[in-house]
Order: C-alpha cells, then structure tokens, then sequence
C-alpha cells in the first residue's frame, strides 16, 4: 500500500492557519491544542482518502470476480 499523502489533502500548515483564525486562540496551551487538532484533521483527511481509494479498488475487484464466469 502506497503511503504518500494525496493531492486532496490540506497541508498541516494551511490547516493550522485555518483553525488558528477560526478559533483564536489566547493562550500557549490553545495554541498547542490548534497544533494537535491540525494534525490529527490532517491524518484523518489521508485515512479517508485510503478509505476511498481501497473502497474504488475493492469495487473492481468484486466487479471482476462477478463478471468472471464459472467454469
């Protein structure tokens, strides 16, 4: 399984900048928390793109199998 980052996926930075705006942190502590919530937004956006994809493969997979006669 390939694990380079999809091309749909936010970078962490853009991300964070969103979340930093949205939330507006105050303190070290909200800021360090706008961190962790960019990067686990950002891991679940990749496990979701793998989702799809391995959901599309799993597809053509049970296509072929069905178009597949029976000896």
């Amino acid at each position: 399984m390939e694990s380079a980052p999809e091309p749909d996926v936010p970078e962490p930075s853009t991300h964070q900048e969103y979340l930093a705006e949205r939330l507006q942190p105050e303190s070290d502590l909200e800021e360090r928390l706008v961190r962790q919530l960019t990067l686990c937004s950002v891991k679940l956006g990749h496990i979701e793109a793998l989702l799809a994809r391995a959901g599309t493969q799993l597809q053509g997979v049970l296509q072929d199998v069905h178009d597949t006669p029976l000896p």
